[in-house]
C-alpha cells in the first residue's frame, strides 16, 4: 500500500474526472477487494473498480464528486492515490537586539 491513516494524499485516478488533482485526507483502511465486488462501508453500497486496497478518504477544502453529486467523503482504491511528501522545515530562531541602549 502507498498510503496510510492520516496521510494527506493527491487523487491521480478517478471515474469522475473533476475529482482528479484533488487533495483528501486518508481516515480509514476499508479493506481488500477483488474488482466487482461489492461491500457496504458506512452506509454506502460500493463496487471495486479494480483489485485493490480500498480507504475511505474526505476532503475538507475541495468537495469530492461522486454518481449523486458533491460529497466531502468517499472511497477510493489506494493505487488511485498518491501520498504528498511531507517536507520538514528547519526552524531557527532569531533574536532582535536593540544596539541604541
Amino acid at each position: 500500500m502507498k498510503c496510510k491513516v492520516g496521510d494527506i494524499a493527491k487523487i491521480i485516478m478517478s471515474i469522475r474526472p473533476e475529482n482528479i488533482g484533488k487533495k483528501v485526507a486518508v481516515d480509514t483502511l476499508i479493506g481488500h477487494f477483488k474488482q466487482g465486488d461489492t461491500f457496504d462501508f458506512r452506509g454506502v453500497e460500493c463496487t471495486a473498480q479494480i483489485t485493490d486496497f480500498y480507504w475511505w478518504v474526505s476532503s475538507e477544502t475541495y468537495s469530492l464528486t461522486n454518481i449523486l453529486g458533491d460529497t466531502p467523503k468517499a472511497y477510493i482504491p489506494d493505487s488511485w492515490l498518491e501520498p504528498l511528501t511531507r517536507i520538514k522545515v528547519r526552524k531557527t530562531a532569531t533574536e532582535e537586539v536593540d544596539i541604541s541602549a
